[in-house]
């Protein structure tokens, strides 16, 4: 658009300054110069009489029909560029929408929800963006995240979010009644669904434990205890928290790893002794923890112990070879 403007200007200034050279006032050169590029069809200002005012007048018809075509495409280019590239985008939303499966719903795009976003990101799982509020949703589209822009407290929006196919829903609005009351809904719409729900106020745990949630997220309450275990114990907890010194590094360099596995549906393990899990990787791991469906956890759980249905084993596994 700068192009254009300073081209269709360029065109009218040296054509205006070619008539005033020839004896004409400004205002004169200014107006034959406009009728003449649009064509308006009235009569000339002063005669064009001599071969110098013929020439100004015949190139600069040319030039102004030729820059005002220029500037007519570049706009109806920018249009129709724009519009193409919404709807290619729109398209590619639905289609990859249709798609999801086993994802993450993340109900809030602030900064926990922008956080969670990340990390999933990082670890090449599936998620979408649930939000309502237009700059969150544009944020969100510009970090090229799967997102819908609704409420997910509807059984609409949450439809559309395909939540019957989603693994996990992130409930993590500031507002608590807010979370309390998407937990009830997407409880109602899919039993299976893992909730995650955070909460500022811890009063209103109970409530989202009634309300569906497998787990509850008190940020308040889980950063007074890490500074707490920073000032109790600030060389352990420094050297843990490191993950790209230790736990990536060293830990590789011993041959272990953190690993999660999760008993999916229909897997052999289901009803069966976690020995059976143990004896299936070779001895190669230690178990950890269990996390069950509910959000209960078994430390060190016993060999014994039946696996259920979405299980998640923790153990600290050796890498093999």
């Amino acid at each position: 658009m700068l192009i254009c403007t300073g081209l269709f200007s360029g065109v009218v200034a040296i054509a205006t300054l070619a008539y005033w050279s020839q004896g004409w006032c400004f205002s004169d050169s200014l107006y034959m110069v406009i009728i003449t590029i649009f064509t308006v069809g009235y009569e000339e200002v002063q005669p064009c009489h001599t071969t110098a005012l013929r020439v100004i007048t015949g190139l600069t018809i040319v030039a102004g029909q030729v820059t005002t075509l220029y500037v007519i495409g570049s706009i109806l280019r920018i249009i129709t560029e724009k519009g193409f590239q919404k709807a290619f985008a729109d398209h590619k939303k639905i289609k990859n929408m249709d798609e999801i499966k086993n994802h993450t719903i993340i109900c809030g795009f602030g900064r926990i929800g922008q956080t969670i976003a990340r990390e999933l990101k990082k670890a090449d799982l599936p998620f979408l963006i649930l939000d309502r509020d237009a700059a969150r949703i544009e944020l969100s589209e510009h970090l090229d995240y799967l997102t819908m822009e609704g409420d997910a407290g509807d059984e609409e929006t949450l439809n559309k979010a395909r939540i019957s196919s989603a693994r996990t829903l992130a409930a993590v609005l500031p507002n608590d009644m807010v979370n309390v009351f998407i937990t009830l809904t997407a409880r109602n719409m899919n039993p299976a669904l893992r909730i995650i729900a955070r909460a500022e106020n811890p009063a209103t745990e109970k409530k989202l434990k009634q309300a569906g949630a497998n787990e509850i997220i008190l940020p308040a309450m889980a950063g007074g205890l890490q500074i707490a275990h920073r000032i109790i114990r600030p060389s352990l907890l420094g050297v843990l928290d490191d993950d790209t010194t230790f736990l990536k590094n060293d830990l590789a360099e011993l041959g272990v790893g953190i690993e999660e596995t999760i008993v999916e549906k229909g897997s052999h393990l289901i009803g069966q002794p976690l020995a059976t899990f143990i004896e299936g990787v070779k001895g190669l791991s230690i178990i950890l923890a269990i996390r069950r469906a509910d959000g209960t956890n078994s430390q060190y759980p016993s060999p014994h112990l039946i696996l259920q249905s979405e299980d998640r084993i923790i153990s600290l596994m050796r890498k093999s070879g």
